[in-house]
């Protein structure tokens, strides 16, 4: 009992941060950059998705499902909670929102690493069914991630987050309105809610413009590296080496998400891009 107490405060304390007048919201799909935002703003809920259906890695929960009764009851739990925040955030007054992007190849990589435990039992189990059959735990040789990565990984998740996610929440259509590739951002409106979007590549150009915004001085510190972390030498070695299969560069290329957002010839961090042009 004290356990379910504990968790129901803690929803209740959530639920109450989403309906303060003071709340900034940092909304957005995930790895675009956006921790070291979140740390700057005391204020700020950082939230990816408010449907499950547009869940980061949803084989996490398709994982968690084979384990039984107790995990069909939390995920019951999860999305009775996710109603009330839709709702607790759709009855505001006044609500603002910092919304990121960044370049798609190199944060669908490092979502794939953020997750690869994951997306790793998927490619054992194949409980996606993205193969004929499961793949073999024998099967440990150097080109596996890739093999992971192309198979098991949506690539596709960031070309439709904003239309799948932000749209239905929001009522805002970032694509209906001019986004400013030089300067990497915009400002949008709807009714009671505003939103800024900044590109991660510009956001330390649009500090000023992100302080106008949420009314505080910000100060960045980077934050959540990939390079930090336990699978930072390994991260940086598949940047380096991977190549993108052509069919879903050209997908990129064309979506209205990266021509929306992107010059074709800005300049590109990542090397999977470098390797594309």
């Amino acid at each position: 009992m004290h356990g379910i107490k504990r968790r129901i405060a803690r929803h209740l304390q959530l639920i109450a941060k989403y309906k303060a007048s003071e709340t900034i919201f940092i909304y957005q799909m995930g790895k675009v950059g956006s921790t070291t935002l979140e740390h700057a703003l005391p204020n700020a809920i950082h939230i990816h998705a408010f449907y499950s259906r547009n869940h980061t890695c949803p084989v996490r929960l398709k994982g968690l499902l084979k384990f039984g009764i107790v995990h069909f009851f939390y995920q019951m739990e999860q999305e009775i909670v996710d109603y009330l925040l839709r709702r607790a955030f759709k009855q505001r007054k006044n609500t603002k929102i910092v919304t990121m992007v960044r370049d798609l190849s190199a944060r669908n990589v490092s979502m794939f690493f953020h997750d690869l435990d994951a997306y790793l039992y998927a490619a054992h189990t194949n409980c996606l069914n993205t193969r004929s059959m499961p793949l073999p735990t024998r099967n440990q040789n150097k080109d596996l991630l890739v093999d992971v990565f192309n198979q098991e990984f949506n690539h596709e998740y960031g070309l439709t987050w904003f239309d799948r996610e932000f749209l239905p929440m929001t009522g805002i259509d970032v694509y209906n309105s001019d986004f400013n590739k030089d300067q990497g951002f915009a400002h949008f409106k709807n009714g009671n809610t505003e939103a800024i979007c900044i590109r991660t590549d510009k956001l330390k150009l649009c500090i000023n413009d992100i302080s106008d915004f949420v009314g505080q001085k910000i100060t960045l510190t980077n934050a959540n590296q990939a390079n930090e972390k336990w699978y930072g030498e390994l991260y940086q070695s598949f940047m380096k080496s991977y190549i993108m299969p052509e069919e879903l560069a050209l997908c990129f290329e064309k979506s209205k998400f990266c021509q929306h957002f992107f010059n074709s010839n800005d300049d590109k961090t990542s090397p999977i891009i470098n390797k594309l042009n």
